[in-house]
């Protein structure tokens, strides 16, 4: 199809159109020779949109679009113009669509909405900060930014300042910003997000930079009154609170909202806690999210947005605290949980382990929609020492089943805080929900950077920071620590999947770990990952080891055995770090990682490991 090649994907898979807009599109495309042609709808001429050299995606979302103006929301082709002349200062610009009022009179005055044609993918500030220079410079009020996968409306606001904020849908044919403006969203009207990540990039660079505030915060607040407001028992029909409203005073109203989000989740905020936006900020930000669904969506989208909330990319900081997920993906295919095993990852980041865990279940039907909740509370547990990746976890196991209580905030490094004689350090409510020898898997990224020193306080806790004469050496490093705490957490026969620097395997200064690992427990398998892993963050070789706790009788001892090794030859993301697939199941069907995951099954139902086919 014509079409799929000039777009580069499937023209089926914008989300934007119907298959019916496709399929007549198709029939208005004309070739000659090696060229293709469209019959513009508007223009009644023949725009090129391919050639052997050139192709032209833009217009052909320009044309579907002209369809769903005219098909979905009934306008007219007569009220439409492409290619409008917009005076920018001395100079001038095209708008790509706009709608007149009234078909006889196409001037300033008469204009309805102003559109703004991209292809798919194309950069969304770039695209907006155009479409608001247009509505502006014309002016006008209304106007829509569109990739074929997305609409974003953009309303500039008299009541506002005449500040830019989302509207809530494209107004049809004789209906009315009024119209629009007192019509509010129900349970019903809300929409299923695509790219949230985007969303709230904008809204860093464009809203929140400009406020003095903390732009994770709060976000992250409003996500989580959005979030009550979606989960507290509202039904379909129900008008939602989270939304701008006319004559309301916003702040006081999302300010309620959050309020009740705090008591129903005690341990995410603290009681201290309030929104800090002003309210045209707060009007825009609120504008922005108001028409998403938050709850029932999909993990990875949010999970995304928060990746990019917390390692900071907009400023240029390292994000070294969320693993890619195509590889949480296949590891936890590997270890095959069941529904009656407790998993742990003790320094979880935003819980993509246990969030994966918990898709896995589901997926595989090894536990029923009406159980998620129960799976959830008690079997998937989170520990992390950043307070702001223990507020990811905890909102991304709300949505998947309300086990936000099981994400605490701790140094799971620190084993005073399980010796009950360390009376300053002891935490009896953390020891007694995270016990050692009390968990069936393991799954995990320790952090490889940094060293803890002897000044800490419990390095010599650890058998892995003696010396030969088996004293407490100076400092030892962070990831090596992580092997022996991790294993401490593993029942007899537990098993564990940990992401290490692949120097761990073959240094010769390492050999010490080595022999430790031999002696605790089985070595079942090494695979190692590709170098653009964790690009754009870091770029040093990693290997997944996966290892069984020792057991008379789910991993009895022997000193000879086979080891599964593999190497991961395509890699998940490209030499800039951008993920070579739309999103996980499309990314790991483009890499060997499926491959490795079947060839490790295979492996461990040979050898009669415990978890083979489970």
């Amino acid at each position: 199809m014509i079409l799929n090649n000039i777009l580069k994907q499937e023209a089926i898979n914008l989300k934007l159109f119907k298959e019916k807009h496709i399929e007549k599109l198709e029939k208005i495309i004309i070739k000659k020779k090696d060229k293709y042609f469209v019959n513009c709808l508007v223009r009644n001429k023949e725009i090129q949109i391919s050639s052997p050299t050139k192709t032209n995606p833009e217009e052909i979302i320009r044309q579907l679009y002209i369809l769903k103006l005219h098909h979905d929301y009934k306008y007219p082709l007569k009220n439409m113009n492409l290619e409008v002349d917009v005076k920018m200062g001395s100079s001038s610009k095209k708008a790509d669509i706009i709608i007149y009022d009234n078909p006889d009179k196409k001037d300033k005055e008469n204009i309805t909405l102003i559109i703004e044609i991209k292809k798919p993918k194309e950069d969304l500030i770039e695209g907006i900060d155009q479409l608001e220079s247009y509505i502006q410079a014309l002016p006008t009020y209304l106007g829509i930014w569109t990739d074929g996968n997305e609409e974003n409306i953009r309303y500039r606001n008299p009541n506002n300042d005449y500040k830019f904020e989302r509207f809530k849908k494209v107004p049809k044919y004789n209906e009315t910003i009024e119209d629009i403006l007192t019509t509010y969203l129900k349970k019903s009207d809300l929409i299923d997000i695509t790219d949230l990540r985007s969303t709230v990039y904008m809204l860093e660079q464009r809203v929140l930079s400009n406020d003095g505030v903390n732009a994770f915060d709060e976000i992250f607040k409003l996500i989580f009154a959005k979030l009550f407001d979606e989960h507290n028992n509202k039904k379909q029909n129900d008008e939602l609170d989270f939304q701008v409203k006319i004559g309301s005073n916003i702040i006081d109203d999302i300010e309620v909202l959050f309020t009740k989000a705090k008591n129903k989740w005690k341990d995410v905020f603290k009681d201290k806690d309030e929104i800090e936006l002003s309210e045209e900020t707060l009007i825009s930000v609120i504008s922005e999210l108001q028409e998403y669904k938050v709850f029932e969506t999909d993990f990875e989208i949010l999970d995304t947005a928060f990746e990019h909330m917390i390692s900071g990319d907009s400023k240029g900081e390292k994000g070294q605290y969320f693993t890619p997920r195509p590889i949480i993906d296949i590891i936890v295919q590997m270890m095959n949980p069941d529904e009656d095993e407790k998993i742990l990852d003790p320094s979880a980041g935003s819980a993509g382990f246990l969030l994966h865990s918990f898709q896995h279940m589901l997926n595989n039907e090894k536990i029923e929609e009406r159980d998620k909740y129960r799976y959830a509370i008690n079997k998937l547990f989170a520990l992390d020492f950043d307070p702001r990746t223990v507020k990811i976890a905890k909102a991304l196991m709300v949505i998947a089943g309300d086990g936000a209580s099981n994400c605490m905030q701790s140094n799971s490094l620190d084993l005073r805080t399980w010796d009950k004689s360390q009376k300053g350090k002891y935490n009896g409510a953390l020891e007694s929900r995270f016990k050692n020898n009390s968990f069936d898997i393991v799954m995990t990224n320790p952090p490889f950077a940094g060293k803890v020193n002897k000044s800490s306080g419990y390095l010599g806790y650890y058998n892995l920071a003696r010396d030969a004469k088996q004293k407490t050496k100076t400092e030892q490093s962070r990831d090596i620590l992580f092997i022996e705490r991790d294993l401490k957490f593993l029942v007899p026969g537990g098993r564990m999947a940990i992401v290490l620097p692949q120097g761990r395997f073959n240094n010769a200064s390492d050999k010490s770990l080595r022999e430790y690992i031999l002696k605790e427990c089985r070595i079942l398998g090494v695979i190692g990952l590709h170098t653009n892993s964790f690009k754009p963050h870091t770029t040093p070789k990693t290997s997944i080891l996966i290892i069984q706790k020792w057991d008379k009788e789910k991993c009895p001892k022997v000193d000879d055995y086979q080891i599964f090794f593999a190497t991961n030859e395509i890699p998940v993301k490209n030499s800039s770090g951008q993920y070579i697939g739309r999103n996980t199941t499309e990314t790991l069907n483009k890499t060997d990682l499926p491959q490795i995951a079947d060839a490790f099954s295979e492996f461990i139902t040979k050898e009669k490991i415990s978890f083979s086919g489970k």
